[in-house]
């Protein structure tokens, strides 16, 4: 049932009719879909922010994982072995261990480390070994540098690095 009111100049008008006199102009909905779309922009900025800071936990996640290992590894070698072995000598640019997404070794089937990149490989550590400094008296620790590099697939210039300083005692 539709109720009748009485207009300015005494003629009747349903609801119907006078609803328009209650509708929104076009510059509130113009201002209205700004504001919205303002805030969703600032959503969408803080998305962007908070996946950029998942995926570098991520990889330092990784990363951490890497070190572990790459610290086990050296540690298994003997104190003498990378002392001596060229494969750690300073100035050498290939990468000495091979990790995947998850930070886990590149290993064959016996669990010996692969010495080439295979195709899961996303992490590359090169290890330098450096004399200790002129400061210490001791000859039974071992300096070195472990240099990461990601993504291996991508081009040199696209890389990213990271240098993680690790040592090695002689306790023997």
């Amino acid at each position: 049932m539709l109720r009748q009111t009485k207009h300015k100049c005494g003629l009747l008008k349903t609801a119907w009719e006078r609803g328009s006199e209650f509708a929104f102009s076009l510059v509130e909905v113009v201002i209205a879909i700004g504001l919205v779309s303002f805030a969703l922009l600032a959503l969408v900025g803080l998305l962007v922010t908070g996946l950029k800071s998942s995926r570098e936990s991520g990889e330092d996640t990784s990363l951490a994982f890497c070190t572990e290992t790459t610290q086990a590894l050296l540690r298994a070698e003997g104190f003498a072995e990378v002392s001596t072995t060229t494969a750690y000598a300073p100035g050498d640019s290939t990468p000495d261990f091979f990790f995947d997404s998850s930070g886990n070794l590149q290993a064959d089937s016996a669990g010996v480390p692969l010495d080439i990149q295979n195709a899961d490989s996303l992490y590359g550590c090169i290890v330098t070994r450096s004399a200790p400094l002129q400061s210490q008296a001791t000859t039974n620790l071992l300096v070195c540098q472990l240099k990461f590099t990601w993504p291996l697939a991508a081009p040199a210039t696209n890389r990213q690095q990271r240098i993680v300083p690790a040592s090695l005692a002689n306790y023997e």
